[in-house]
């Protein structure tokens, strides 16, 4: 089984967030919220600590569009 890059699980999480989760990924890797907030809108690179954190939160959710449609 491959591993997923950080472009990749960015994407992934992408596709998932929900509110309160930058919150949650700042006290769990210890940045700044306004730090997590540039690498959304892609002003700033994904670590590799940020990436895994990101997806172990969404990996068991459902996508934003599918959510909708349900």
């Amino acid at each position: 089984m491959r591993r997923l890059n950080k472009s990749a699980k960015h994407a992934f999480y992408s596709a998932r967030m929900r509110k309160g989760d930058v919150a949650r990924l700042s006290e769990t890797t210890g940045l700044t919220e306004r730090y997590i907030y540039y690498v959304m809108s892609g002003e700033r690179n994904v670590n590799q600590n940020l990436a895994n954190v990101m997806y172990n939160i969404s990996r068991r959710r459902m996508k934003n569009s599918e959510l909708l449609a349900a």
